[in-house]
């Protein structure tokens, strides 16, 4: 539900170091909300003590304290409590997708020219041991469509691996087509979405995916160490995990604490695992800081609510571009808003080294963004979270005419 929000309240009270700077980067690694930094703070006093009556409860308790990110994540991408996992990173996320999805020889994967590293790198490292292909699709002006994907797809197409948002020019994933596509086909959808989850709103009861991974440290704003995993609940039965631990069985009749105290406990046994997306965890002890992190980051998305995020990012980026093309700066971000996300990508100068020196000398004056390129496409990279007020786009530009100025030409970069 959009309401009326309090921006400028929730800058001051839970990111007040954006006084300090103009930060322009959470697409990079974002701050952590002052609410986070005191959750990560008494959980530190936690571990320095044992409030319960032994260390098996003490560990049982810090085990508990994980669950808020299990809730909250469900709550914003609408999907079920069983679908959801806390992992590492994004890069895990993947490589759980990666080991836990069967591909044969003589099968093929369809990615794009304009992902991250990350994202198909496991697939890159399994053709040392398994003859498949991977498909590179390349849109034309370096948007993606469905059809792109469709006309690259054959019999022994299994998987389509991407990002719901490409790094290098912002362009948001049309899900609902590619997932319904995916589905009809039998085909597999792997999405990388860090670069959208807590930006802009993915509702998993309206598209369809396989598998869903984003790391908490972008725009989700809390730099620990822990992640949300997404895996569909029809999927859930069919695959398993490459690694198992006892957290992710059946917890015994008394707990833990009883079974770890029962002379008769076997050390060999025909375990139960749960039947949900947390048996693709490690399932041992556990990043509780960043579990603990991501949950509190995640209830303040909540409520604020993604919708008004959704909302909010959109016309900081609508205003952050027009005020780029006063000054003569090429776009290399779309601005269909369909396919729009919180990063807008621009280019000032043809000469390279002269778009660098502007970016060190925008870095020296603590206005912080970056420069990100994957096969030729990409530039100056500007992240325009919720947090960030037009003061900040106004920093911007007004350091971007001073470099310009001092090169003394104008902007003559062309795509």
């Amino acid at each position: 539900m959009v309401i009326n929000v309090n921006w400028e309240k929730i800058r001051k009270e839970e990111f007040p170091v954006l006084d300090t700077m103009t930060f322009l980067d959470a697409a990079c690694v974002s701050f952590a909300p002052a609410r986070t930094v005191r959750a990560i703070k008494n959980f530190a006093d936690y571990t320095a003590k044992n409030d319960e009556e032994n260390s098996s409860a003490h560990h049982i308790g810090m085990d508990n304290r994980r669950q808020k990110a299990y809730r909250e994540a469900a709550k914003l991408l609408n999907a079920d409590s069983e679908e959801i996992a806390v992992v590492e990173s994004t890069t895990h996320g993947l490589n759980i997708a990666a080991t836990s999805l069967p591909l044969e020889d003589g099968d093929n994967i369809l990615t794009t020219n304009l992902e991250f590293i990350q994202v198909a790198l496991p697939w890159c490292a399994m053709r040392k041991t398994k003859d498949i292909d991977i498909r590179v699709v390349r849109g034309e002006e370096n948007k993606f469509h469905v059809d792109e994907f469709k006309a690259m797809c054959d019999e022994r197409t299994k998987m389509i691996v991407i990002s719901t948002v490409e790094w290098c020019n912002g362009w948001r994933m049309d899900l609902k087509s590619i997932g319904d596509f995916c589905k009809e086909n039998g085909i597999y959808l792997v999405v990388d979405a860090v670069q959208e989850v807590g930006a802009r709103k993915i509702d998993t009861k309206k598209i369809h995916v396989d598998i869903l991974t984003a790391g908490g440290h972008k725009w989700l704003n809390s730099p620990y160490g822990a992640g949300v995993l997404y895996i569909n609940k029809e999927l859930l039965p069919k695959i398993q995990p490459v690694y198992w631990g006892y957290l992710n069985t059946a917890v015994p009749e008394g707990g833990w604490g009883a079974y770890w105290a029962n002379p008769a406990a076997p050390s060999v046994n025909d375990w139960e695992f749960v039947p949900t997306a947390r048996r693709f965890e490690i399932g041992g002890t556990s990043n509780y800081p960043g579990a603990i992190a991501l949950g509190e980051t995640l209830e303040l998305i909540n409520e604020i609510g993604i919708e008004n995020i959704d909302k909010r990012i959109m016309e900081n980026t609508t205003y952050c571009m027009d005020e780029l093309e006063k000054i003569g700066a090429t776009l290399i971000t779309h601005r269909e808003p369909e396919h729009r996300s919180g990063i807008v990508i621009f280019r000032l100068y043809a000469d390279l080294d002269t778009d660098r020196r502007i970016l060190k000398e925008l870095q020296d004056k603590r206005i912080l963004l970056a420069q990100r390129f994957t096969d030729y496409v990409g530039g100056f990279r500007v992240s325009c979270h919720y947090f960030n007020n037009k003061r900040d786009f106004d920093n911007l530009i007004a350091g971007l005419k001073e470099s310009i100025a001092g090169i003394g030409k104008v902007p003559d970069y062309k795509k």
